[in-house]
């Protein structure tokens, strides 16, 4: 699925005269809407008193590698058996009443033996002749090897026409609802650390399309329907399942479905991981029972708390007088990385600068759902990142030349971030300038070493700062 590289309803930028208010989003996704921007929230705590919201360096969860040797052995097992039989059969001097094999050489009855697989064989007739158990050897392989095969059919054909029967008899598996971005990089993740994990992905019938690649590119059964459907979550054998990911597009569908796998197996309540995306509608959910029961999280929220505890507490700590921040874009990600800024590193700074064309439409936004905090000074500034105007007055009101600021470029538009984190880093050496991206790019990387900027991508902030728990066994 490709990244949007351009988003016209980004925060930070404006694409015409007019001054868009900012749009709430709605159960819009991770990235579904026309950007990562759309899409924000908290986290509620698992069971006693975790706090999802603490986000801490991940490592892929080591796990022993099961192989499937029951499995392997009823495959594979069986039609080894059959043909040892057949040729040994052969072999013992039994006849048939069809063929005449007395003058025929071992390896045309080795070749006979494979034909006992097809239906109806190769019209050899029945066993005659030879020892009696040779024959009684030979007539098993006769019943035994067309029924390997017609298993194989059958079971082929169940694969297509019915793939919830096998999804049925599934243990310690792993159901995740979704084919989005998100859904994308844990199931990636997933398979870097536990390549054999048995996976369910739940897809709606408008992507069935996806099925396919998912299957290939992931190892997992796909199953299509509406996750939120209690037909069909009594078909994902969920009693014997080890976790559930309900990561789609829609907040309600994750909300609804999460409540019904509840209902349905109560034990699982710490393994239910919901993803919702919009985020004033997950602050009204934080103290709701269902929150309480089970993870509740946004990819914005654990990406902007990966990103200050990573890079810009880092840098308090080797700044000694109190620091400057300066968010350019408050749209979703800014927001976030000022509520985590306001938990994890309180007293750090002492100024922010909130910039943005819809900047102080958003800030009573984050005033109203968050608040800000009462101990540095608050900006904001409304404007086009683009504008130098912006930025020579900016530069007029505080005094960036001689401090050693951060600047958080993080509109939804990946160019102009890095374009204005460029020439801020040759303006203001002493800077410390974060540009924001969706993708990983190695140009952006490159061109960033060189210039003295550190880039981001939140597609990897986000695989980054999922906790270790989530690809874990049960």
């Amino acid at each position: 699925m490709p990244v949007p590289r351009h988003d016209p309803d980004a925060s930070g930028t404006a694409f015409s005269s007019a001054i868009h208010l900012p749009q709430d989003g709605g159960a819009s996704g991770f990235w579904n809407a026309a950007s990562f921007e759309q899409s924000a929230v908290i986290e509620a705590p698992r069971k006693p008193a975790r706090a999802v919201t603490q986000v801490m360096e991940t490592l892929p969860a080591e796990r022993p590698r099961r192989f499937p040797l029951r499995s392997l052995r009823w495959r594979f097992g069986l039609p080894v058996v059959a043909f040892v039989l057949g040729v040994v059969g052969f072999l013992s001097g039994v006849g048939v009443s069809e063929r005449e094999l007395s003058e025929i050489d071992a390896l045309s009855r080795v070749y006979y033996s494979l034909g006992l697989f097809l239906f109806g064989g190769l019209d050899l007739g029945t066993p005659v002749g030879g020892p009696a158990w040779g024959r009684g050897i030979l007539w098993v392989a006769y019943f035994l090897a067309p029924a390997i095969t017609a298993s194989a059919v059958i079971d082929a054909a169940l694969r297509v026409l019915a793939p919830e029967r096998r999804v049925r008899r599934m243990r310690d598996h792993v159901v995740v609802a979704g084919v989005g971005q998100l859904s994308l990089l844990y199931l990636r993740r997933l398979r870097q650390s536990d390549p054999r994990s048995p996976v369910v992905v739940v897809v709606s019938p408008g992507a069935a399309s996806s099925a396919a690649e998912l299957r290939e590119a992931h190892g997992v059964r796909v199953v299509v329907g509406d996750v939120a459907s209690p037909a069909l979550l009594r078909r994902l054998a969920l009693s014997n399942a080890r976790r559930v990911l309900l990561l789609t597009d829609d907040d309600f569908t994750n909300l609804d479905a999460a409540t019904q796998i509840l209902a349905q197996v109560p034990r699982l309540g710490p393994d239910v991981v919901v993803h919702v995306s919009d985020l004033r509608f997950l602050h009204s959910m934080a103290g709701t029972r269902l929150a309480k029961r089970c993870q509740i999280f946004n990819g914005h929220q654990i990406a902007a708390s990966h990103l200050v505890q990573t890079r810009v507490l880092d840098h308090f700590q080797r700044t000694n007088p109190r620091d400057l921040v300066i968010l350019a874009g408050f749209g979703r990600f800014g927001e976030t990385v000022l509520e985590q800024l306001q938990r994890g590193a309180a007293g750090s700074f002492d100024h922010v600068v909130i910039i943005d064309v819809d900047a102080e439409q958003r800030a009573l936004v984050f005033e109203e759902e968050v608040g800000f905090a009462g101990d540095y000074q608050r900006d904001v500034v409304s404007g086009d990142l683009r504008d130098p105007g912006l930025w020579r007055g900016l530069a007029a009101r505080v005094d960036l030349a001689h401090k050693e600021p951060v600047f958080v470029l993080g509109s939804g538009v990946d160019r102009t971030n890095l374009r204005t984190a460029m020439w801020l880093a040759r303006k203001y050496p002493q800077a410390f300038v974060l540009a924001r991206s969706e993708a990983r790019w190695s140009f952006a990387e490159e061109v960033s070493r060189e210039a003295g900027i550190h880039t981001f991508s939140v597609a990897e902030l986000v695989t980054q700062s999922m906790p270790v728990e989530w690809f874990q066994g049960g």
